[in-house]
Protein backbone atom coordinates (compact mmCIF):
# COMPACT_ATOMS: atom_id res chain seq x y z
CA UNK A 1 0.00 0.00 0.00
CA UNK A 2 1.38 3.39 -1.03
CA UNK A 3 0.24 6.66 0.51
CA UNK A 4 1.18 10.06 -0.92
CA UNK A 5 2.30 12.63 1.59
CA UNK A 6 0.60 16.03 1.42
CA UNK A 7 2.44 19.34 1.20
CA UNK A 8 1.62 20.16 4.83
CA UNK A 9 2.86 16.75 5.99
CA UNK A 10 6.04 17.24 4.01
CA UNK A 11 6.70 20.66 5.50
CA UNK A 12 6.26 19.30 8.99
CA UNK A 13 8.45 16.33 8.14
CA UNK A 14 11.33 18.54 7.03
CA UNK A 15 11.22 20.29 10.40
CA UNK A 16 11.74 17.04 12.28
CA UNK A 17 15.17 15.72 13.08
CA UNK A 18 16.78 12.85 11.25
CA UNK A 19 15.47 10.12 13.56
CA UNK A 20 11.80 11.05 13.30
CA UNK A 21 10.75 9.26 10.18
CA UNK A 22 7.51 9.69 8.29
CA UNK A 23 4.85 7.59 9.96
CA UNK A 24 1.64 6.41 8.34
CA UNK A 25 -1.59 7.43 9.97
CA UNK A 26 -2.79 5.61 13.04
CA UNK A 27 -4.32 2.25 12.22
CA UNK A 28 -2.70 1.96 8.78
CA UNK A 29 -1.88 -1.47 7.44
CA UNK A 30 1.68 -2.71 8.13
CA UNK A 31 3.90 -2.17 5.13
CA UNK A 32 2.37 1.17 4.10
CA UNK A 33 4.84 3.22 2.06
CA UNK A 34 4.90 6.99 2.55
CA UNK A 35 5.91 8.92 -0.58
CA UNK A 36 6.42 12.68 -0.48
CA UNK A 37 5.80 15.13 -3.34
CA UNK A 38 9.47 16.11 -3.33
CA UNK A 39 10.86 12.58 -3.48
CA UNK A 40 13.07 11.92 -6.48
CA UNK A 41 11.85 9.56 -9.21
CA UNK A 42 13.17 6.03 -9.21
CA UNK A 43 16.40 5.41 -11.14
CA UNK A 44 17.72 1.86 -11.39
CA UNK A 45 21.37 1.26 -12.20
CA UNK A 46 21.93 -2.43 -12.92
CA UNK A 47 25.32 -4.08 -12.66
CA UNK A 48 25.33 -7.69 -13.91
CA UNK A 49 28.41 -9.77 -13.05
CA UNK A 50 28.83 -12.87 -15.19
CA UNK A 51 32.12 -14.52 -14.37
CA UNK A 52 34.92 -12.18 -15.45
CA UNK A 53 32.53 -9.91 -17.35
CA UNK A 54 30.59 -7.00 -15.88
CA UNK A 55 27.91 -5.00 -17.67
CA UNK A 56 26.33 -1.78 -16.42
CA UNK A 57 22.97 -0.56 -17.69
CA UNK A 58 20.05 1.64 -16.72
CA UNK A 59 16.50 0.29 -16.49
CA UNK A 60 13.28 2.26 -16.31
CA UNK A 61 10.96 -0.66 -15.50
CA UNK A 62 11.23 -3.83 -13.45
CA UNK A 63 10.48 -6.03 -16.46
CA UNK A 64 13.78 -4.95 -18.06
CA UNK A 65 15.95 -6.23 -15.21
CA UNK A 66 18.41 -8.96 -16.32
CA UNK A 67 18.51 -12.46 -14.86
CA UNK A 68 21.59 -14.38 -13.69
CA UNK A 69 22.58 -16.95 -16.30
CA UNK A 70 24.80 -19.26 -14.22
CA UNK A 71 25.11 -20.20 -10.53
CA UNK A 72 28.13 -17.89 -10.11
CA UNK A 73 26.43 -14.83 -11.62
CA UNK A 74 24.77 -12.10 -9.59
CA UNK A 75 23.07 -8.78 -10.24
CA UNK A 76 23.32 -5.53 -8.28
CA UNK A 77 20.31 -3.22 -8.66
CA UNK A 78 21.01 0.25 -7.33
CA UNK A 79 17.65 1.99 -6.76
CA UNK A 80 18.01 5.74 -6.30
CA UNK A 81 14.90 7.69 -5.30
CA UNK A 82 11.58 6.48 -3.93
CA UNK A 83 9.17 8.77 -5.75
CA UNK A 84 7.49 6.16 -7.98
CA UNK A 85 5.16 3.90 -6.02
CA UNK A 86 4.41 1.61 -8.97
CA UNK A 87 8.06 0.75 -9.51
CA UNK A 88 8.47 0.03 -5.82
CA UNK A 89 5.44 -2.25 -5.83
CA UNK A 90 6.77 -4.05 -8.91
CA UNK A 91 10.12 -4.57 -7.20
CA UNK A 92 8.42 -5.96 -4.11
CA UNK A 93 6.39 -8.36 -6.25
CA UNK A 94 9.31 -9.40 -8.47
CA UNK A 95 11.70 -10.23 -5.62
CA UNK A 96 9.07 -11.37 -3.08
CA UNK A 97 10.03 -8.63 -0.64
CA UNK A 98 8.12 -8.66 2.64
CA UNK A 99 5.88 -5.60 3.17
CA UNK A 100 7.62 -4.94 6.48
CA UNK A 101 11.02 -5.04 4.79
CA UNK A 102 9.81 -2.72 2.03
CA UNK A 103 8.50 -0.30 4.62
CA UNK A 104 11.93 -0.18 6.31
CA UNK A 105 13.66 0.35 2.97
CA UNK A 106 11.42 3.19 1.77
CA UNK A 107 10.16 5.02 4.88
CA UNK A 108 13.50 6.54 5.83
CA UNK A 109 15.22 7.17 8.06
CA UNK A 110 15.23 4.00 10.12
CA UNK A 111 17.55 2.94 12.89
CA UNK A 112 20.49 0.87 11.55
CA UNK A 113 19.52 -2.77 11.93
CA UNK A 114 19.52 -6.23 10.34
CA UNK A 115 16.45 -8.36 9.55
CA UNK A 116 16.48 -11.94 8.29
CA UNK A 117 13.50 -13.01 6.16
CA UNK A 118 12.63 -16.22 4.35
CA UNK A 119 13.83 -15.24 0.87
CA UNK A 120 16.35 -12.49 1.61
CA UNK A 121 18.18 -10.53 4.26
CA UNK A 122 17.70 -6.79 4.88
CA UNK A 123 20.32 -4.42 6.25
CA UNK A 124 19.64 -0.77 7.10
CA UNK A 125 22.85 1.29 7.23
CA UNK A 126 23.69 4.98 7.53
CA UNK A 127 26.27 6.93 5.57
CA UNK A 128 27.71 10.34 6.41
CA UNK A 129 27.84 12.83 3.52
CA UNK A 130 31.00 14.52 2.32
CA UNK A 131 32.51 17.38 4.28
CA UNK A 132 31.09 20.16 2.10
CA UNK A 133 27.54 18.88 2.48
CA UNK A 134 25.18 18.57 5.38
CA UNK A 135 26.67 16.02 7.78
CA UNK A 136 23.38 14.44 8.82
CA UNK A 137 23.58 10.69 8.07
CA UNK A 138 21.57 9.34 5.16
CA UNK A 139 19.91 5.93 5.05
CA UNK A 140 21.11 3.17 2.76
CA UNK A 141 18.88 0.10 2.61
CA UNK A 142 20.39 -3.19 1.38
CA UNK A 143 18.38 -6.28 0.45
CA UNK A 144 20.26 -9.34 -0.78
CA UNK A 145 20.11 -13.07 -1.40
CA UNK A 146 22.35 -15.46 -3.32
CA UNK A 147 21.67 -13.88 -6.73
CA UNK A 148 20.60 -10.28 -6.20
CA UNK A 149 21.66 -7.23 -4.22
CA UNK A 150 19.24 -4.30 -4.10
CA UNK A 151 20.24 -0.95 -2.59
CA UNK A 152 17.66 1.75 -1.84
CA UNK A 153 18.81 5.30 -1.17
CA UNK A 154 18.39 8.95 -2.10
CA UNK A 155 21.74 10.61 -1.29
CA UNK A 156 24.36 7.86 -0.98
CA UNK A 157 26.12 8.16 -4.34
CA UNK A 158 29.35 9.22 -2.62
CA UNK A 159 29.43 5.82 -0.86
CA UNK A 160 28.35 3.58 -3.73
CA UNK A 161 30.40 5.21 -6.49
CA UNK A 162 33.75 3.74 -5.26
CA UNK A 163 32.16 0.28 -5.15
CA UNK A 164 30.89 0.71 -8.72
CA UNK A 165 34.38 1.70 -9.80
CA UNK A 166 35.91 -1.35 -8.13
CA UNK A 167 33.51 -3.60 -10.02
CA UNK A 168 34.82 -2.22 -13.31
CA UNK A 169 38.22 -3.84 -12.74
CA UNK A 170 38.45 -7.34 -14.34
CA UNK A 171 40.59 -8.59 -11.44
CA UNK A 172 38.35 -7.20 -8.71
CA UNK A 173 37.61 -9.52 -5.82
CA UNK A 174 34.03 -8.24 -5.85
CA UNK A 175 33.37 -10.17 -9.06
CA UNK A 176 34.52 -13.51 -7.66
CA UNK A 177 33.00 -13.66 -4.19
CA UNK A 178 29.26 -13.29 -4.64
CA UNK A 179 26.60 -11.07 -3.20
CA UNK A 180 27.60 -11.34 0.47
CA UNK A 181 31.05 -9.93 -0.26
CA UNK A 182 29.46 -7.08 -2.22
CA UNK A 183 27.27 -6.32 0.80
CA UNK A 184 30.40 -6.26 2.96
CA UNK A 185 32.08 -3.82 0.55
CA UNK A 186 29.08 -1.47 0.67
CA UNK A 187 28.90 -1.57 4.47
CA UNK A 188 32.64 -1.03 4.75
CA UNK A 189 32.37 2.03 2.48
CA UNK A 190 29.61 3.44 4.71
CA UNK A 191 31.71 2.95 7.84
CA UNK A 192 35.00 4.21 6.39
CA UNK A 193 33.24 7.30 5.06
CA UNK A 194 32.88 8.50 8.66
CA UNK A 195 36.64 8.81 9.21
CA UNK A 196 37.22 12.01 7.15
CA UNK A 197 34.19 13.67 8.72
CA UNK A 198 35.33 12.87 12.27
CA UNK A 199 38.86 13.97 11.42
CA UNK A 200 37.59 17.38 10.31
CA UNK A 201 35.39 17.58 13.37
CA UNK A 202 38.43 16.92 15.54
CA UNK A 203 40.31 19.76 13.84
CA UNK A 204 37.31 22.03 14.31
CA UNK A 205 37.11 21.16 18.02
CA UNK A 206 40.80 22.02 18.44
CA UNK A 207 40.23 25.34 16.67
CA UNK A 208 37.22 26.11 18.86
CA UNK A 209 39.27 25.33 21.95
CA UNK A 210 41.99 27.72 20.83
CA UNK A 211 39.38 30.40 20.11
CA UNK A 212 37.74 29.82 23.50
CA UNK A 213 41.06 30.54 25.17
CA UNK A 214 42.05 33.53 23.03
CA UNK A 215 38.75 35.14 21.99
CA UNK A 216 35.78 33.93 24.07
CA UNK A 217 33.01 35.63 22.10
CA UNK A 218 29.26 34.85 22.41
CA UNK A 219 28.99 33.47 18.86
CA UNK A 220 31.64 30.90 19.77
CA UNK A 221 29.24 29.29 22.24
CA UNK A 222 26.72 28.80 19.43
CA UNK A 223 29.36 27.07 17.29
CA UNK A 224 30.26 24.78 20.18
CA UNK A 225 26.62 23.75 20.59
CA UNK A 226 26.34 23.10 16.84
CA UNK A 227 29.29 20.71 16.99
CA UNK A 228 27.85 19.08 20.11
CA UNK A 229 24.49 18.50 18.43
CA UNK A 230 26.19 17.11 15.31
CA UNK A 231 28.19 14.66 17.43
CA UNK A 232 24.99 13.58 19.17
CA UNK A 233 23.38 12.83 15.80
CA UNK A 234 26.46 10.93 14.64
CA UNK A 235 26.47 8.90 17.84
CA UNK A 236 22.82 7.94 17.35
CA UNK A 237 23.85 6.62 13.94
CA UNK A 238 27.24 5.01 14.64
CA UNK A 239 26.33 3.04 17.78
CA UNK A 240 23.32 1.24 16.23
CA UNK A 241 25.39 0.60 13.12
CA UNK A 242 27.99 -1.09 15.28
CA UNK A 243 25.28 -3.31 16.78
CA UNK A 244 24.00 -4.09 13.29
CA UNK A 245 27.42 -5.25 12.07
CA UNK A 246 27.86 -7.37 15.19
CA UNK A 247 24.46 -8.96 14.60
CA UNK A 248 25.56 -9.89 11.07
CA UNK A 249 28.51 -11.73 12.59
CA UNK A 250 26.52 -13.58 15.24
CA UNK A 251 23.35 -14.46 13.29
CA UNK A 252 23.31 -17.67 11.29
CA UNK A 253 22.24 -16.69 7.80
CA UNK A 254 22.14 -18.74 4.58
CA UNK A 255 22.92 -15.58 2.60
CA UNK A 256 26.13 -14.65 4.45
CA UNK A 257 29.06 -17.05 4.23
CA UNK A 258 32.36 -17.39 6.06
CA UNK A 259 34.61 -15.20 3.91
CA UNK A 260 32.32 -12.19 4.11
CA UNK A 261 31.98 -12.63 7.88
CA UNK A 262 35.75 -12.71 8.19
CA UNK A 263 36.00 -9.30 6.54
CA UNK A 264 33.02 -7.99 8.50
CA UNK A 265 35.04 -8.44 11.69
CA UNK A 266 37.32 -5.69 10.45
CA UNK A 267 34.27 -3.49 9.78
CA UNK A 268 33.05 -4.17 13.32
CA UNK A 269 36.43 -3.03 14.66
CA UNK A 270 36.13 0.16 12.63
CA UNK A 271 32.65 0.76 14.03
CA UNK A 272 33.94 0.34 17.58
CA UNK A 273 36.78 2.74 16.88
CA UNK A 274 34.39 5.33 15.44
CA UNK A 275 32.10 4.97 18.45
CA UNK A 276 35.05 5.58 20.80
CA UNK A 277 36.14 8.64 18.81
CA UNK A 278 32.62 10.11 18.84
CA UNK A 279 32.35 9.63 22.61
CA UNK A 280 35.77 11.22 23.11
CA UNK A 281 34.81 14.22 20.96
CA UNK A 282 31.53 14.60 22.86
CA UNK A 283 33.40 14.71 26.16
CA UNK A 284 35.84 17.23 24.70
CA UNK A 285 32.98 19.40 23.47
CA UNK A 286 31.26 19.28 26.85
CA UNK A 287 34.52 20.29 28.50
CA UNK A 288 34.88 23.03 25.89
CA UNK A 289 31.76 24.76 27.23
CA UNK A 290 33.37 24.85 30.69
CA UNK A 291 36.56 26.17 29.12
CA UNK A 292 34.61 28.94 27.42
CA UNK A 293 32.85 29.91 30.66
CA UNK A 294 36.16 29.89 32.54
CA UNK A 295 37.76 32.08 29.87
CA UNK A 296 34.86 34.55 30.04
CA UNK A 297 35.12 34.65 33.84
CA UNK A 298 38.88 35.18 33.62
CA UNK A 299 38.39 38.01 31.13
CA UNK A 300 35.82 39.64 33.40
CA UNK A 301 38.23 39.35 36.33
CA UNK A 302 40.93 41.07 34.28
CA UNK A 303 38.57 43.94 33.48
CA UNK A 304 37.51 44.27 37.11
CA UNK A 305 41.15 44.25 38.17
CA UNK A 306 41.94 47.18 35.87
CA UNK A 307 38.96 49.17 37.13
CA UNK A 308 39.86 48.43 40.74
CA UNK A 309 43.47 49.50 40.19
CA UNK A 310 42.38 52.75 38.55
CA UNK A 311 40.09 53.46 41.47
CA UNK A 312 42.82 52.64 43.99
CA UNK A 313 45.32 54.92 42.22
CA UNK A 314 43.10 57.97 42.57
CA UNK A 315 41.97 57.32 46.16
CA UNK A 316 44.97 59.10 47.88
CA UNK A 317 44.79 62.26 45.69
CA UNK A 318 41.03 62.33 46.24
CA UNK A 319 41.62 62.15 49.98
CA UNK A 320 44.08 65.04 49.80
CA UNK A 321 41.77 67.10 47.63
CA UNK A 322 38.90 66.41 50.02
CA UNK A 323 40.87 67.75 52.95
CA UNK A 324 41.83 70.98 51.24
CA UNK A 325 38.38 71.38 49.78
CA UNK A 326 36.81 71.93 53.21
CA UNK A 327 35.49 75.44 53.87
CA UNK A 328 37.51 76.44 56.96
CA UNK A 329 39.01 79.94 57.19
CA UNK A 330 41.75 78.97 59.63
CA UNK A 331 43.63 76.52 57.44
CA UNK A 332 47.33 77.59 57.59
CA UNK A 333 48.23 76.18 54.15
CA UNK A 334 45.95 78.70 52.47
CA UNK A 335 48.47 81.48 53.10
CA UNK A 336 51.45 79.59 51.59
CA UNK A 337 52.40 81.12 48.20
CA UNK A 338 53.16 77.79 46.50
CA UNK A 339 50.47 75.73 48.22
CA UNK A 340 48.69 74.86 44.97
CA UNK A 341 51.81 73.52 43.09
CA UNK A 342 52.89 71.72 46.23
CA UNK A 343 49.47 70.02 46.53
CA UNK A 344 49.57 68.97 42.87
CA UNK A 345 53.09 67.63 43.25
CA UNK A 346 52.06 65.69 46.34
CA UNK A 347 49.11 64.20 44.48
CA UNK A 348 51.37 63.15 41.59
CA UNK A 349 53.81 61.59 44.05
CA UNK A 350 50.96 59.66 45.64
CA UNK A 351 49.88 58.35 42.23
CA UNK A 352 53.45 57.42 41.28
CA UNK A 353 54.02 55.74 44.64
CA UNK A 354 50.82 53.75 44.35
CA UNK A 355 51.67 52.60 40.80
CA UNK A 356 55.18 51.62 41.91
CA UNK A 357 53.75 49.61 44.79
CA UNK A 358 51.31 47.82 42.43
CA UNK A 359 54.17 47.15 40.02
CA UNK A 360 56.31 45.61 42.74
CA UNK A 361 53.43 43.32 43.73
CA UNK A 362 52.90 42.32 40.10
CA UNK A 363 49.33 43.58 39.93
CA UNK A 364 49.83 45.68 36.79
CA UNK A 365 50.82 42.76 34.61
CA UNK A 366 48.17 41.33 32.30
CA UNK A 367 47.58 37.59 32.70
CA UNK A 368 45.86 36.30 29.54
CA UNK A 369 44.90 32.68 29.10
CA UNK A 370 47.45 31.15 26.80
CA UNK A 371 47.60 27.71 25.25
CA UNK A 372 51.40 27.76 25.13
CA UNK A 373 53.15 24.86 26.75
CA UNK A 374 54.98 25.22 30.04
CA UNK A 375 58.72 25.02 29.34
CA UNK A 376 60.25 21.80 30.58
CA UNK A 377 63.92 21.89 31.59
CA UNK A 378 66.02 19.93 29.17
CA UNK A 379 67.97 16.97 30.41
CA UNK A 380 71.71 17.41 30.52
CA UNK A 381 73.71 15.45 27.95
CA UNK A 382 75.45 13.58 30.76
CA UNK A 383 72.30 11.59 31.50
CA UNK A 384 69.62 11.77 34.13
CA UNK A 385 70.12 14.93 36.25
CA UNK A 386 68.58 13.19 39.29
CA UNK A 387 71.21 12.45 41.91
CA UNK A 388 71.37 8.92 43.22
CA UNK A 389 73.32 8.18 46.39
CA UNK A 390 73.91 4.56 47.37
CA UNK A 391 74.82 4.00 50.99
CA UNK A 392 77.34 1.34 51.85
CA UNK A 393 76.67 -1.25 54.55
CA UNK A 394 78.80 0.68 57.06
CA UNK A 395 76.88 3.92 56.40
CA UNK A 396 73.55 2.15 56.74
CA UNK A 397 74.54 0.59 60.08
CA UNK A 398 75.73 3.97 61.36
CA UNK A 399 72.48 5.58 60.37
CA UNK A 400 70.52 2.86 62.22
CA UNK A 401 72.61 3.40 65.39
CA UNK A 402 72.10 7.16 65.15
CA UNK A 403 68.32 6.80 64.87
CA UNK A 404 68.30 4.37 67.80
CA UNK A 405 70.27 6.78 69.96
Amino acid sequence: MVRRETQADNRSTRKLDMFRRRHPETGARPGTLILGPHDEPVEMRVTAVRGTHCTVSTCSSVSELPLPESPDDFVWIDVKGVGDGKVLQDLASRFRISPLAMEDLVNAPQRPKMELFEHQQVVIAHSVPAAHQNKEPNQLGILFDKKYVLTFHSKCDHVLQPVHQRLQSPTARLRRNGTDYLVYAILDACVDGCYPVLERLGERIELLEQMALDQPRPELLCQIHDVKNLLARLRRSIWPQREMVLSLLTTESPFLEGMAKEFLRDTADHCSQLADVVDMYRESTSALVNTYMSAVAHRSNEIMKVLTLLTSVFVPPTFLAGIYGMNFAGMPELEVPFAYPIALTLMGAMIAGTLYYFHCRGWLRRNPISASEVPVPERQPGGDPTRRIVLSDVDQQAAVRQRAA
